[in-house]
């Protein structure tokens, strides 16, 4: 399982959402790019950077300029990056990926748009992530501002038939709360879909890691509990390496 610190962007800076609400924000002094370079250096092989002015459907020219800094700093580092937030169409994808991405998420489109979602996993075998962002039951897109008709048994059934590297489960709820994550919510996940899911939103601590890994976790995405200073990146990591 990896651990996979998250890198979320808004006016070009590094911030964190409590509950994915924009008017909930913190903002803090780590510059995107620095913030991946120290990740890196505590060990994470993989990074979460998000785009958040992009995901509302807002883009904003300093937040794609630092987001493809921090992605060309975690390729210098031997890093992976995966990059979310407003990639709805083949070019987004292409782009990020051109860029240094070795990984995309697919989020709004994934839902609102399935084709064309399914077209840029085939078009991207195993280099393509499905977000799954849920608030009491119901899917959310456009950045966590709306939520989507339909049935998430039914949506991750027909996700599982695209080529993808596996879904991204977000309770939002929980998200920047540090209250725990949705043991729960990955277990129906995995079932409903049957391929890797990662785990994001609510991890505090060490604890939280291996319980995620435990339940069957691909991977957990730590934001504001690492950026805190509440979870010792290293420590998370070489508590798994133990494991095994």
């Amino acid at each position: 399982m990896h651990v996979i610190p998250a890198v979320d962007v808004r006016g070009g800076r590094t911030v964190r959402l409590r509950q994915g609400d924009y008017a909930r924000e913190t903002m803090y002094d780590a510059e995107p790019s620095e913030l991946v370079r120290s990740h890196a250096g505590s060990g994470a092989r993989r990074i979460h950077i998000v785009d958040l002015d992009a995901a509302r459907g807002k883009p904003d020219a300093d937040s794609r300029d630092a987001v493809r800094r921090a992605v060309e700093v975690a390729a210098e580092a031997g890093c992976e990056a995966q990059v979310g937030g407003g990639v709805r169409t083949a070019k987004d994808a292409r782009n990020w990926l051109d860029a240094g991405a070795v990984r995309v998420v697919l989020g709004s489109v994934a839902v609102a748009d399935p084709e064309v979602a399914r077209r840029i996993c085939e078009a991207h075998p195993g280099r393509v992530l499905l977000a799954l962002d849920i608030r009491d039951g119901a899917v959310l897109t456009e950045g966590w501002t709306r939520s989507a008709a339909g049935d998430v048994g039914t949506l991750l059934a027909a996700w599982s038939e695209w080529r993808s590297d596996g879904v991204v489960y977000t309770n939002t709820a929980r998200d920047g709360m540090l209250g725990g994550p949705d043991l729960d919510g990955l277990q129906r996940c995995r079932a409903a879909f049957g391929g890797p899911v990662t785990l994001s939103g609510g991890v505090r601590d060490v604890a939280d890691v291996v319980a995620a890994a435990a339940a069957g976790a691909d991977g957990v995405i730590a934001g504001r509990a690492v950026l805190e200073g509440k979870l010792d990146l290293r420590s998370a990591i070489e508590s798994l390496a133990v494991r095994r």
